[in-house]
């Protein structure tokens, strides 16, 4: 299996390809156009049955100062559902249309309905289908909709009757509905957070979805959603207690629950995304089980028992400290290197990526041998690649999307390197090197385009929340700095007004029996 930074890389790098060219004039007709090409590229095997496989995701940060008005499409590409379970198994796979949103905030109704739409509209193309295979992240909120892959996936049961089955993949950090389990059959999300289990995941879903379609199994979901909001870097499954929750889930796929001899097909804990503020945000349990809803039920009601008795203990799965003190401690800190992750800009939550706060702190403080990667500011690479190589110049970088944290960090800067792909700017400030582009650096390998080497630094910064499995070949030392942004860690200074209530932490005095629920 890729690395969790190497998928995101290639999944970012598609969605820019498909940005450039996404300006179709009339949505629905193209989604038929390439729907009935798909429909016609599949070989038509005599009693092959037939899968339809779309993706349809996004982690929404409805605090993201700027709302998402367009997505980017493109075939589901083939390569996404060659699962090795369907080999040689007499499937063909039909690819539908794969779309997500071009931007990080919450989207607006009209731009999701016409996605929404043409993803059924490739289903509708594609019919008859034996099976729909669906890759979803469980996150996504759009106005006037809501939890859009849920709605989706009500409206594509809708189109294919009630016989035919859908498996869904997800995120562990969805907010999923309990509504969703009346239409999706086969439901199964990541355990693992950093992720490292995306392939896995959708291993399991398609030999849950074989074994339907062969008839040996007959998948029923539940779902049980619990009354807790919790930031995804309290919920790693390399410490406690998640860990030991993921666990007992695993368990629990192995030997099934007391008193039903069902198989439980799979069992997913879901953390949630706190900085999707909607009805459905929080922790939930998912469960897909052979032919029984009970026991199906008796499942999500033990794993939920289990978190909820656990509320209290969940905290930082890494060093976490105020911008100030963590800079302090790693410049101070005996390690050649020291990996700070900016949280609150964090990228993978789908913020702006834009904030220079960190920069402009070490820069202030005059440090040395710190880099800062990336900063999303296409202006200042602009005006970099004007200069030129080696030239100095006045820049007014970053805080141009996201403006409630600062103004722009105004600066003399000297251009160490202009790069075409990613189009990117490489600056030193004094002591302090930063990368102008990408703003997601996954690992050592991620800065080899722009001529870097991090082990070469003192400081690496880097615009996410927890270290990813790629950040290790780094530094074994990382510091996760608690700053403002649409991503802030510390979501008691968000101003939700969608959430449910009561909900923990936000009411600590909240009560949950999941038994009766």
């Amino acid at each position: 299996m890729r690395p969790t930074a190497v998928m995101r890389r290639e999944f970012l790098r598609r969605a820019a390809v498909a940005a450039a060219a996404a300006a179709v004039p009339s949505a629905l007709p193209r989604a038929r156009a390439d729907a009935e090409d798909a429909r016609r590229a599949a070989p038509a095997r005599e009693g092959a049955k037939r899968v339809f496989a779309a993706a349809f995701t996004h982690e929404t940060n409805t605090f993201h100062p700027v709302k998402t008005t367009r997505y980017n499409y493109a075939r589901s590409e083939p390569g996404h559902f060659d699962l090795a379970a369907w080999r040689d198994a007499g499937l063909v796979v039909v690819p539908g249309i794969a779309a997500w949103p071009a931007g990080g905030g919450a989207i607006e109704e009209k731009a999701c309905r016409e996605a929404m739409d043409k993803v059924a509209e490739s289903l509708r193309a594609a019919l008859p289908v034996d099976a729909v295979f669906l890759r979803l992240h469980g996150a996504m909120f759009a106005e006037g909709i809501g939890p859009a892959e849920s709605v989706l996936v009500e409206e594509l049961r809708a189109i294919v009757g009630p016989q035919i089955p859908i498996a869904c993949t997800f995120d562990l950090h969805g907010n999923i509905p309990a509504r969703l389990a009346r239409a999706g059959d086969i439901l199964v999300g990541y355990k693992t957070a950093p992720h490292t289990d995306a392939a896995q995941t959708a291993e399991q879903a398609g030999r849950i979805l074989l074994e339907t379609l062969r008839g040996a199994a007959r998948p029923v979901a539940y779902i049980l959603p619990i009354p807790m909001i919790l930031q995804g870097e309290k919920a790693m499954t390399t410490c406690e207690p998640f860990r030991s929750l993921v666990e007992e889930a695993r368990r629990i796929e192995r030997e099934g629950v007391p008193g039903h001899a069902a198989r439980i097909l799979a069992a997913t804990l879901f953390v949630g995304c706190a900085w999707t503020d909607s009805f459905d945000t929080g922790m939930s349990v998912m469960i897909t089980a052979d032919g029984s809803r009970a026991a199906a039920r008796a499942a999500a009601v033990h794993l939920a028992r289990r978190i909820w008795d656990a509320r209290r203990r969940f905290d930082y799965g890494c060093e976490a400290a105020e911008l100030e003190a963590g800079v302090a401690r790693a410049l101070a800190a005996p390690e050649p290197t020291v990996l700070l992750t900016d949280s609150g800009d964090n990228v993978t939550a789908s913020t702006p990526g834009d904030l220079p706060i960190v920069l402009r702190h070490l820069v202030e403080r005059k440090a040395d041998r710190a880099l800062v990667s990336g900063i999303h500011d296409p202006a200042s690479i602009e005006r970099c690649a004007a200069a030129g190589e080696g030239a100095s110049v006045r820049l007014a970088i970053g805080a141009f999307t996201e403006t409630r944290f600062g103004p722009p960090f105004d600066v003399e800067a000297k251009v160490v390197r202009l790069v075409n792909r990613p189009r990117a700017a490489v600056i030193a400030i004094g002591g302090v090197t930063a990368v102008l582009g990408p703003a997601f650096f996954g690992g050592k390998r991620d800065y080899e385009p722009f001529g870097l080497d991090p082990t070469a630094f003192k400081i690496v910064v880097t615009k996410c929340g927890y270290a990813y499995p790629g950040h290790a070949a780094i530094t074994p030392r990382h510091i996760m700095l608690l700053t403002p942004g649409a991503g802030d860690m510390r979501i008691e200074r968000l101003e939700y007004v969608r959430r449910r209530k009561p909900l923990f932490p936000f009411e600590p005095e909240t009560t949950f029996d999941p038994e009766a629920q």
